[in-house]
């Protein structure tokens, strides 16, 4: 027996009307179920389940299972899975625009779907679903009316951007930033910036088109490489998009200039300085693929947040900026420096940033320090690095779950709040006894 090739499957997965899965749990009726392995599992041991559950057909690669002609043998699942992408990626009509970065990559999709959605039809990355297996799950839930493919790549070590971008192959890419992700597995800035610069890498060698962030030293070295690109940017002359930001919280008043045109000033739905660039990266794609200059501002400036991303939550009493969805020290600093623009009355409720390995105790301690020089009214930090960083400062915490037993006792004063940490640090659950 011979494993299934990348065209045959290709044709399963178009008898299967494009429906595709990887979890038993959401089957659909006719699906094509990959039976992905992991530490902790074996697809493989699932396909039967698959098959009673509706699947038309199950992708596997242990031939001892194999019953009948349902059973789909190919070399490696996971590998198999990706090839399929890539083909269809080929097979459609779609452009692709690949957003990477250390920050934003998840608001600048969000935005560009937004601004993209109004002169043409877009689909995006749902959720976070960023890394080997999103990626090519995102790229086969395209088909030949979307007009533009929106895919987020992640990457949290060596090599994976160059995995993704292999089998996305954009047309046009954006890097929102370089800043301090995920050091645990790239050490330094300089690893994050050659992480980061593969998307750039197979634009170059695709003849893709780059939007690039000249703001940001190591993306304006970058943009050298390439014969013709779009820039953008709030302090260079150079840019073709220019921003001017005249408020940055709690909401954006911000102008555009592009082509010495200029348009605004608009309110915006979202606010801080970074979200600025978010908006900018997005409009730029806009205009790229030929959408009108104010209707693209426009639908950015129409953007309302969602996800515990620079999410603003109104009470009685409050306005609570709830950035809960991830944290790096750059994205952390950034948010800081902006928060601090809503005066006196402001509390911050910061939580551990994770997956920075030896630089952890550093970088805690940086942060630490930066949110008491900007003299919030109120400031509390949880999580073991953070208590660690604040030596005998009172309002540490080991967890968040003891900062909320003191919350509910000693409730916070401040009209402003902004809660931030990485995701598993959960800074959502302070919620409850905020509102």
């Amino acid at each position: 027996m011979l494993p299934v090739s990348t065209e045959k499957l290709h044709n399963l997965y178009l008898s299967c009307s494009g429906r595709v899965c990887t979890d038993t749990r959401k089957i659909e009726a006719g699906s094509l179920f990959f039976c992905l392995k992991g530490e902790n599992f074996n697809g493989n041991l699932f396909a039967d389940e698959a098959l009673q559950k509706g699947a038309a057909y199950v992708v596997v690669d242990d031939e001892n299972i194999i019953k009948d002609h349902r059973y789909v043998w190919v070399e490696d699942v996971l590998t198999s899975l990706q090839a399929l992408s890539h083909f269809h990626r080929k097979y459609l009509p779609t452009k692709i625009l690949g957003i990477g970065g250390s920050n934003g990559k998840t608001t600048t999709k969000e935005l560009a779907v937004c601004v993209i959605n109004s002169f043409a039809k877009a689909k995006a990355t749902g959720g976070n679903f960023n890394n080997h297996i999103g990626v090519p799950l995102t790229l086969l839930g395209l088909n030949d009316e979307v007009e533009v493919g929106i895919i987020e790549m992640g990457t949290n070590h060596p090599g994976e951007m160059k995995v993704l971008c292999d089998i996305a192959e954009p047309d046009m890419g954006i890097v929102t930033n370089v800043g301090k992700e995920h050091l645990e597995g790239f050490k330094d800035l300089e690893g994050i910036a050659r992480e980061e610069s593969e998307l750039y890498l197979n634009l170059i060698q695709h003849n893709g088109f780059a939007l690039i962030n000249l703001d940001d030293p190591w993306l304006g070295n970058m943009a050298k490489r390439f014969k013709e690109c779009f820039g953008y940017s709030i302090d260079s002359p150079n840019a073709d998009l220019k921003a001017i930001i005249h408020r940055s919280m709690p909401q954006l008043e911000i102008e555009f200039i592009y082509r010495e045109c200029k348009y605004g000033p608009y309110a915006a739905s979202i606010g801080g300085t970074y979200n600025a660039y978010n908006m900018l990266a997005a409009i730029a794609a806009g205009i790229v693929l030929g959408g009108d200059v104010e209707t693209c501002i426009k639908a950015a400036c129409a953007y309302i947040p969602a996800n515990n991303r620079s999410e603003w939550r109104q009470t009685k009493n409050k306005m609570m900026l709830l950035d809960a969805y991830n944290a790096n020290p750059s994205s952390m600093e950034a948010a800081l420096r902006s928060f601090a623009e809503m005066g006196t009355d402001s509390a911050v409720l910061l939580g551990d940033m994770l997956e920075l390995g030896e630089h952890a105790a550093a970088e805690h301690k940086a942060i630490f320090d930066l949110a008491v020089s900007l003299r919030f009214k109120e400031l509390y930090v949880c999580g073991p690095e953070f208590k660690q960083a604040a030596g005998g400062y009172p309002n540490a915490f080991d967890n968040t779950g003891l900062l909320l037993s003191w919350i509910e006792k000693n409730p916070v004063s401040s009209k402003y709040v902004l809660m931030k940490g990485s995701r598993g640090m959960k800074m959502e659950s302070l919620l409850p006894v905020l509102e």
